[in-house]
């Protein structure tokens, strides 16, 4: 299982309890700290889309000029990761968009 986000997130460190509560060992990537590239993005992209993958409710969404939300890109999300939602948690190469422990539960 392998944990996607920012470590000072209240949802990271649920989904890290939850893991921790339940004998799961994770693996934790911070996008601040390990960054996101292309072939990351793609990975997700094959489950989702760019909608799906966005927090429109965070601060890094809200300090994005009106050009940079109309025409949303890959580009976008790799240099402003934190407008990517949290948790994102893989399982068996399945990637999961929220805290949803009973979707983890394998």
């Amino acid at each position: 299982m392998k944990i996607f986000g920012i470590k000072n997130c209240d949802k990271i460190k649920k989904t890290i309890l939850w893991c921790a509560s339940n004998g799961r060992m994770c693996e934790f990537h911070d996008y601040r700290v390990d960054g996101i590239d292309e072939k990351l993005l793609d990975l997700f992209l094959k489950q989702y889309t760019l909608e799906e993958l966005v927090n429109k409710r965070s601060t890094t969404w809200r300090n994005l000029n009106d050009d940079e939300k109309s025409n949303l890109n890959t580009a976008i999300i790799i240099a402003n990761p934190t407008l990517l939602k949290r948790p994102i948690v893989e399982i068996e190469g399945q990637f999961h968009i929220g805290y949803f422990p009973e979707k983890w539960a394998i």
